[in-house]
């Protein structure tokens, strides 16, 4: 059963993973998309955390494609440890029926948080 809920926005509590590509995040305080809101969705035991509503459909439409093209960048070796968003999800998430139900999930959210 998935859960959504908001949250107010505090930059010492909450941030933003979808704006950079550095693992640790941006704080939600330096992010692009800064909001009044922050958004998370529960499934399949991970909890997704969204800035805005623009990003909640972004991963909509991330989860919605059965099979991604390749994650490999071009890379000058020095940043090995930088990743898209997505490049960090568990590896479980993405495929089958779990990707189904994150999708369902995420599509619920939008609609309640519209």
């Amino acid at each position: 059963m998935s859960k959504h809920w908001k949250e107010k926005t505090n930059p010492e509590e909450h941030i933003d993973y979808m704006s950079t590509t550095h693992v640790q995040g941006l704080s939600v305080q330096n992010s692009p998309e800064k909001g009044e809101w922050v958004y998370f969705v529960r499934e399949c035991s991970f909890t997704f955390q969204f800035v805005s509503l623009n990003q909640l459909k972004i991963a909509k439409e991330y989860f919605s494609v059965k099979v991604h093209p390749s994650t490999k960048r071009f890379n000058n070796g020095l940043e090995h440890y930088w990743q898209s968003w997505y490049g960090r999800l568990p590896a479980g998430l993405i495929g089958g029926t779990k990707r189904e139900r994150i999708l369902k999930a995420l599509e619920k959210a939008i609609v309640e948080f519209s």
